[in-house]
């Protein structure tokens, strides 16, 4: 999925935002070239990081690198999101 795809779908999370979150490198998309520019292609895994901690961010106030943390964690362990 693109970059709009996950826009659509994590409400309040702009571009910007989002471009910041793959160039620091809470991110990792794969790469996908078309002609002579390359796009990000996000998985879903991608997509459940950025809800989960843009949730916490928005939500709790929470530092990016500690909602990603947590997002991961959630991720590995989904028994981690019952504590919520």
């Amino acid at each position: 999925m693109n970059a709009g795809d996950i826009l659509q779908q994590v409400d309040g999370l702009t571009h910007d935002r989002l471009t910041y979150f793959v160039r620091a490198g809470y991110l990792n998309p794969k790469k996908i070239e078309r002609g002579s520019l390359n796009y990000n292609n996000f998985s879903e895994k991608d997509l459940f990081l950025v809800k989960r901690a843009w949730e916490y961010i928005q939500t709790y106030d929470m530092k990016t690198k500690a909602a990603f943390k947590r997002a991961e964690d959630e991720f590995k362990d989904p028994q981690m999101s019952l504590w919520r």
